[in-house]
């Protein structure tokens, strides 16, 4: 399973090239190197990509962030995720979604989730667009200390647009996702972005980050971790 979902993840772009509406490509870079009393480096890179193809709509994103202090890492997560949209109207879709999550310091090997559900397009106009997605599936997590748990997991999304004025947008992504068989076990995550355009293709970005969750696998692991970044984005 560890090795198996990156290769799906990887596969998915190969299906975008018949996407008869068009590929959308979004990418961001960052990085930040201080020197002095302490010296800390940071990178992060972002990629998404978003394909039409008659009533199928597909998405790949991808996402790494990577830190160290005094020559010492401390940071090191690998994200990736996708999806597959069916539209059954002009809002209403079905999906099958899988991502797969490496953090080497947040207690867990790996973590992934396999799931399908419903969502509805809310909004849709030029200045909001609101997408709302509701899924079940199987998560399996392998742990820092060797043992591992899967269990049935339920999700709630949302993924929020709103282009503020032409050169400028607002983006919120939230997900939850619950074990459906111990509730006190669940997560929160939450990404919230700004982007000022410079030209057709690059912008300016800033980014929050938010991972929550409720029952850490060890006791000295924080529920929640946040991530700040500036980003220069290229779209095409």
């Amino acid at each position: 399973m560890k090795k198996f979902f990156p290769v799906v993840v990887a596969v998915i772009p190969a299906v975008f090239a018949y996407a008869e509406e068009g590929i959308k490509l979004h990418a961001e870079l960052s990085y930040v190197k201080t020197s002095g009393n302490s010296d800390t480096e940071t990178f992060a890179t972002k990629i998404e990509i978003n394909a039409v193809y008659g009533k199928n709509r597909f998405l790949n994103k991808d996402s790494f962030l990577y830190g160290k202090t005094n020559k010492k890492e401390n940071t090191n997560k690998l994200y990736l995720l996708g999806r597959w949209e069916r539209l059954f109207g002009e809002r209403l879709f079905g999906f099958v979604q899988g991502d797969y999550l490496r953090d080497k310091f947040s207690g867990y090997n790996y973590q992934t989730v396999w799931s399908a559900g419903l969502g509805y397009d809310l909004l849709k106009t030029e200045k909001h667009q609101l997408k709302l997605l509701s899924s079940i599936g199987y998560t399996f997590q392998d742990y820092k200390n060797g043992t591992s748990n899967d269990y049935t997991t339920g999700s709630l999304e949302a993924d929020y647009r709103w282009n503020i004025q032409d050169n400028l947008q607002l983006k919120e992504e939230l997900r939850y996702r619950t074990n459906l068989e111990d509730t006190q076990v669940y997560f929160v995550n939450s990404e919230t972005s700004l982007q000022v355009k410079i030209n057709a293709h690059f912008s300016l970005g800033v980014g929050y980050k938010v991972a929550y969750q409720n029952r850490p696998p060890s006791s000295g692991i924080k529920k929640t971790d946040t991530t700040f970044l500036t980003s220069l984005i290229v779209d095409f």
